[in-house]
């Protein structure tokens, strides 16, 4: 009798386990569904933020292009004493397309200084080919397929701070074949037209006056960083780069503009090019000769 009622036990726990299993397939096919629906959910969101964040890198690039380039200047008043020239050469390989500023020779027979230091330093045009095609040999092109042409734009700025000097600031827009986002680099001069001479940090600064300038820039990017809108992912500058580009600067009406490469305080997509400084927030540190 025992073993009877034993049996009819054991048969009424296994019919209980039967009539669960469907239940808990059932479960266990539900938690499964949502986790793949939660893991396909996870990859289209992923999917359209890094569709999101590349349109507004693009948008944020293109206004970060644009408000350097429709910049005003004073080209117009200085179309006299200033030439706009024009360089342009198509190869296979690559564009170059230049304009660069030459000061009239005929006013002055000195200022083939400054047109000598354009065409030594900016129209070597041998020295911009080799380097382009050494960039070519770096890229991964297994098939060595070029889709598309590199290209060099070169541009400029020009300030007339006094009747006797001039700042300039030259822009050169490179692309690469390749690349998601063209990139920009800077030099800035500025050109005593009495004297024919260049001018540099420490001929514009007091003695002792970096330290000072460069805790200033960095305050002011700080600041933008804080204040968000375009400078996102920027950050402050190095010592390094400031002694590396303290002499890329340009006088500009009431304020002086320290110019960095993409990358050097922002990456290319975002942020500025330059620093903008109020020339009554730092007249202490300029030299008398120099005070507008």
């Amino acid at each position: 009798m025992k073993t009877l009622i034993t049996i009819l036990i054991v048969l009424h726990f296994a019919s209980c386990k039967e009539e669960r299993s469907p239940q808990k397939e059932l479960d266990e096919q539900e938690i499964e569904t949502k986790q793949i629906v939660e893991e396909d959910t996870a990859t289209a969101i992923s999917f359209f933020s890094e569709k999101k964040l590349e349109l507004n890198h693009k948008k944020n690039k293109s206004i970060k292009k644009q408000r350097l380039i429709e910049a005003e200047d004073d080209k117009i008043q200085l179309q006299e004493l200033v030439v706009s020239k024009s360089f342009l050469k198509k190869e296979d390989l690559y564009i170059l397309d230049y304009q660069y500023p030459y000061l009239n020779e005929k006013i002055n027979p000195s200022y083939s200084i400054f047109n000598d230091f354009i065409v030594e330093n900016y129209l070597n045009i041998e020295k911009t080919e080799n380097q382009i095609l050494e960039d070519k040999e770096l890229l991964c092109d297994t098939l060595k397929i070029n889709r598309f042409r590199d290209k060099r734009s070169l541009d400029y700025k020009i300030y007339n701070v006094k009747n006797d000097l001039i700042s300039v600031v030259l822009y050169k827009e490179n692309y690469y074949s390749g690349m998601i986002y063209t990139t920009y680099t800077f030099d800035c001069i500025n050109f005593d037209l009495k004297k024919q001479d260049f001018i540099y940090f420490n001929d514009f600064f007091i003695a002792n006056s970096e330290e000072v300038l460069f805790t200033t820039i960095n305050t002011i990017i700080k600041e933008s960083i804080n204040s968000g809108e375009l400078y996102y992912d920027c950050w402050e500058l190095s010592k390094g780069d400031f002694k590396a580009y303290k002499n890329n600067f340009v006088v500009n009406g009431d304020a002086i503009e320290f110019y960095f490469d993409d990358c050097i305080i922002c990456p290319s997509y975002t942020g500025t090019y330059f620093i903008e400084i109020p020339i009554k927030k730092i007249v202490h540190l300029i030299k008398k000769t120099n005070i507008l």
